[in-house]
């Protein structure tokens, strides 16, 4: 059986480029930022190396965020966060050597973490696909999972991803810009979960008794829900639903059904965000 490792490249790429960083003084007052880019190369080539030999892999794909991102349209502030922090200054030319020495895959208006669970979820028979990554996001996709910052291995079944998944429904996620039902962490929606039922009606209760709407748990959801195989059309590279509870009845779904819309099929509006200061200006 082949196995091929789904590599999140956003992140290879990150911390390549701050690794290959550093500051250099000139003399009293004078600073400036300087990049070894074959720095970051050799370290790239060498956590690859590493990945296919922890887990025996055959091939390896790497995945890159797309500038745009459905989830804004739907929530603005979702990693809104993130436009104020500089960028490492060999960060686009990191990229770029990527795609040039290895091929990078990029999806219209995903992340990188969407196109590792579509891939990751679209499986055959003969193949087994691993994601490497450090994003405990991956939890929530049925699939097997190396963290490699932990050196971790993690096989995640249907109902492991489904807990994980509600529990960050209802937990949010500050760092990515959406808030959960307050007073709750991850432990505290765990218990929930488990004590009442890994379900909506748990969900929904838990945002109906902080006079929260079922809107909003729904927008929390999809924040948290990393896409998968049967939610995307491959030949035409677009959303073709959102996820919905499995509870919900066709009544329920149609209710939300303008909302989803905005989001599914070809979407050509630009969502991407300002970039922070970029050195490079481009180059």
């Amino acid at each position: 059986m082949k196995t091929t490792l789904l590599i999140d490249a956003d992140v290879l790429a990150y911390q390549s480029a701050f690794t290959a960083q550093a500051n250099i003084q000139w003399d009293e007052d004078l600073w400036t930022v300087h990049a070894d880019l074959a720095r970051a190369k050799t370290w790239i080539v060498e956590r690859l190396e590493m990945f296919k030999n922890k887990t025996n892999a055959d091939d390896f794909i790497l995945a890159i965020s797309d500038s745009n991102n459905f989830r804004r349209k739907l929530n603005p502030m979702y990693k809104a966060n993130r436009r104020s922090k500089f960028a490492p200054i060999g960060l686009s030319p990191i990229r770029d050597w990527m795609a040039e020495e290895y091929g990078t895959v990029i999806y219209p208006n995903m992340e990188a973490d969407d196109v590792i669970a579509i891939l990751a979820t679209d499986l055959t028979p003969d193949e087994k696909r691993i994601i490497v990554s450090i994003d405990k996001d991956f939890k929530s996709v049925p699939c097997t999972f190396y963290d490699f910052n932990k050196d971790e291995i993690h096989d995640v079944s249907e109902e492991e991803a489904q807990r994980y998944h509600l529990m960050q429904t209802i937990a949010g996620d500050p760092v990515d810009g959406y808030k959960g039902v307050p007073g709750f962490g991850p432990v505290k929606a765990f218990r929930v979960l488990d004590k009442s039922g890994v379900n909506w009606d748990t969900v929904l209760k838990a945002f109906s008794d902080a006079q929260l709407s079922e809107q909003e748990a729904l927008t929390n959801a999809w924040m948290a829900y990393l896409i998968q195989d049967r939610e995307y059309d491959s030949v035409r590279k677009h959303l073709k639903y959102l996820w919905m509870p499995s509870e919900f009845s066709n009544a329920q779904k149609e209710k939300y059904n303008h909302i989803i819309q905005q989001v599914t099929g070809k979407l050509d509006e630009d969502l991407a965000r300002p970039k922070p200061f970029d050195p490079l200006g481009g180059i």
